[in-house]
């Protein structure tokens, strides 16, 4: 399937393929780098400590429209 009839399906269609496509990736052939590693190992312990601050997705929104007002 090319981008041209890919950009011609529906919003669901779309969103569908690239579900297709994630689930068909083998996760043992990602390789992540030392830096990653490190990054997802601080991110877990920040969650596991507490430390670590969640939004809400309106939250998020609001502060990105913030963003685009400056």
């Amino acid at each position: 399937m090319d981008l041209e009839k890919i950009l011609k399906l529906s919003t669901e269609e779309r969103l569908d393929l690239i579900e297709k496509i994630w689930d068909s990736i083998e996760t043992d052939s990602i390789q992540l780098s030392q830096a990653q590693k490190e990054e997802l190992d601080n991110r877990l312990e920040r969650h596991k400590s507490g430390k670590a601050k969640y939004y809400t997705w309106e939250e998020v929104k609001i502060k990105l429209d913030q963003k685009r007002k400056k």
